[in-house]
């Protein structure tokens, strides 16, 4: 990646406020990211109620609710 590449979608996820992480695994993996034994979801309140936790975080790429954590360390620390 260089400068000018935008941050994996994984970074930004773990960048949002909506961030969230389960370590409930549904049997159907295709549609989820799983990243370090937990499958990762968005929370945003007009995802959430349609998808659930049937969320693929390639979505974050272009995503026009994103909403940065207050601060750098705290996306960290969520987890």
């Amino acid at each position: 990646m260089t400068g000018l590449d935008p941050l994996p979608p994984e970074a930004l996820h773990r960048a949002c406020w909506y961030s969230r992480r389960t370590p409930e695994i549904p049997p159907d993996v295709g549609f989820h990211t799983i990243e370090d034994g937990y499958l990762l979801f968005c929370a945003h309140p007009m995802w959430f109620p349609v998808v659930g936790r049937q969320f693929d975080v390639r979505n974050c790429s272009n995503c026009e609710y994103f909403k940065p954590v207050g601060r750098a360390s705290s996306a960290v620390n969520r987890y």
